[in-house]
């Protein structure tokens, strides 16, 4: 008798370019023998779908598309509409979301399209990734009958957003995770806060790390850094004003040398006023780069080409907090040594590769700079926490080692 491969729909409602948490759970799950397809959206932005059609072209796994592109005249109605429903959705008050699909609407702007798409084909797991996507996800699950799945990125309703929003993600996810038969996340707090809260089995964590063959595709190239000159790297997709990135400025301004700050992600042009004009005040103006996104597989090239990697962001928020931010273990892969702020999920992992680069108190930037300058006068003790990066990486913060949970899990949900 033939066993059939299980089947499992991985809902995002982003572009998938963006949410490489995405990506590589469903690379993990396909590898492992599971029939993965993926439902995501794409939108107005031509240089992140641009990214997405890279990304996609050698991928093993299915995908279904929800459109909404306003310059595109056969997604121009549906992009309108969606925005008018769900402005509509949000407006409403508290006591609608009680009941009814007013909550999954409000929350996700193409709740309808995506469950169209998801529930088109039976799947034996639906994983949901966001609340927007954990509804559609359930959506599906429910009418085919089947197993549903939640990955967590973040702690969702620990993050600075409004009243009204947090009270809805907290609805939404106090209404289906019941129904759960795996719930995963970014790290071990953000898992037990999640118990805690919504009275579950403690959720799986699973960390933002990265493929270690990544390696394979450095290209040994030097684009952006300006010769040998200490270089301090960032990257987000939006660079923002309460990311940390000042504290690098400020602490730039009482160094032995110059060094180099490296910003890589999408800035408005206001943000990147202030910045410069901080930089101006330090007179650090020389010392500050800009760069635009670059495709997926180019990223971790432009990381290695510098020297310490900025995992600056400061506790402003539960979620923050007690998550990991995925450019730390990036930073790690990359080769890089690591300036963390002392948030408790960066502490953790820093504690387990404790010579791959320091930790410094959130918002104080003499300490950063006194270590900065350490590093400054000692080229070897930057090679050393670069070498102590890559062995952490190599070791133990690679999705290769972590991914193999997912699996194991997954597969145990029908044995």
């Amino acid at each position: 008798m033939i066993k059939l491969q299980k089947k499992i729909c991985i809902v995002s409602p982003s572009y998938i370019s963006s949410t490489p948490r995405v990506v590589k759970e469903a690379d993990a799950l396909q590898k492992a023998g599971f029939n993965v397809r993926v439902v995501f959206t794409q939108g107005n932005l031509a240089e992140v779908k641009r990214f997405d059609s890279l990304l996609l072209e050698n991928k093993p796994w299915r995908w279904q598309i929800v459109k909404w592109s306003s310059s595109n005249p056969q997604e121009r109605l549906l992009c309108g509409w969606s925005k008018l429903r769900h402005s509509i959705a949000q407006r409403l008050p508290q006591v609608f979301y009680s009941s009814g699909k007013f909550a999954e609407y409000a929350q996700g702007r193409f709740y309808s399209e995506m469950a169209k798409l998801a529930v088109s084909e039976q799947a034996d797991l639906y994983i949901g990734h966001y609340p927007a996507g954990l509804t559609v996800a359930a959506y599906a699950a429910f009418f085919w009958k089947t197993k549903l799945g939640y990955d967590v990125e973040d702690l969702y309703v620990g993050e600075n957003i409004a009243v009204k929003e947090k009270e809805r993600i907290a609805l939404i996810e106090k209404r289906y995770l019941p129904y759960c038969a795996q719930v995963t996340t970014v790290s071990r707090l953000v898992a037990e806060e999640m118990a805690q809260r919504y009275n579950i089995h403690c959720p799986l964590p699973i960390h933002n790390v990265f493929p270690w063959k990544d390696r394979e595709s450095l290209d040994g190239e030097v684009k952006d850094r300006k010769g040998d000159a200490l270089s301090l790297y960032w990257y987000s997709q939006v660079i923002g004003e309460d990311r940390g990135i000042q504290d690098a400025i400020k602490a730039a301004g009482f160094l032995k040398q110059k060094i180099q700050i490296h910003l890589r992600g999408y800035i408005s042009q206001n943000t990147k006023n202030k910045f410069v004009a901080l930089a101006k005040q330090c007179g650090q103006e020389d010392s500050l780069y800009f760069h635009s996104s670059v495709p997926t597989d180019e990223l971790l090239s432009r990381a290695a080409e510098h020297d310490i990697g900025l995992a600056v962001d400061h506790p402003l928020t539960l979620s923050r907090d007690i998550s990991i931010t995925n450019k730390l273990f990036f930073y790690l892969l990359a080769g890089l040594a690591v300036a963390a702020t002392d948030i408790l999920g960066q502490k953790e992992v820093m504690a387990s590769c404790p010579d791959a680069g320091f930790i410094y108190k959130s918002n104080d930037y003499h300490s950063l700079a006194q270590w900065l300058n350490a590093l400054i006068i000692s080229p070897e003790k930057v090679k050393a926490c670069k070498q102590a990066a890559l062995k952490a990486a190599r070791d133990k913060w690679n999705w290769e080692a972590e991914s193999q949970k997912l699996v194991e899990n997954t597969r145990g949900l029908w044995q």
